[in-house]
């Protein structure tokens, strides 16, 4: 991976705003709210990032502003969770690069694994594992070659696809932790 970050920023022009939202909701209700001029994104389990979420401050000269986002572990986890929903193969190909890019530089994974690991607890997402286990039994499978072919060439590891198999193993071991 050539870059820090998981996706392609934009650089000029118009910027993208999306309205995320449960799937429920009716598009012509929350285009009275929002508008026309904002997409709005439909987001499958959408309540889960909201429960479990963090405030992050920034600071623009003398203003902060908060914002809110998913938890780490909460957005990995409902990535795990929905990628199977996807419409379309490159969807579910761009979720999944965005799991790895967290398994692969997120600075202190073991306490996103714990978090994980609660959420299995309260009974979040049953299917997870199944789901992942699909995608990654082996290093062959569709889920390796799915997030290697996003990522791209990897000058920092030697074998991608094992990395790639590797984590996504870790993930799936801690999905699949029962706690008693």
């Amino acid at each position: 991976m050539d870059r820090l970050y998981p996706v392609v920023l934009y650089k000029e022009g118009k910027v993208r705003i999306d309205f995320i939202t449960p799937p429920k909701i009716q598009k012509g209700i929350i285009e009275k709210i929002v508008g026309i001029q904002i997409d709005i994104n439909k987001i499958e389990k959408f309540d889960f990032l909201l429960k479990h979420r963090l405030a992050v401050d920034i600071k623009n000269k003398k203003d902060i502003y908060r914002i809110h986002c998913p938890k780490p572990s909460a957005f990995l986890y409902h990535k795990a969770a929905t990628f199977i929903d996807r419409e379309d193969e490159q969807k579910q190909a761009k979720d999944l690069h965005y799991m790895y890019f967290i398994l692969r530089y997120a600075p202190d994974i073991d306490t996103i694994f714990k978090e994980i690991i609660q959420y299995n607890k309260q009974g979040y997402f049953e299917d997870t594992h199944k789901n992942l286990l699909h995608y990654f039994n082996r290093k062959t499978s569709k889920g390796c070659l799915m997030v290697e072919k996003e990522n791209g060439p990897d000058v920092y590891i030697e074998d991608l696809r094992q990395d790639i198999f590797e984590r996504f193993k870790n993930l799936m071991e801690v999905i699949n932790t029962k706690i008693i």
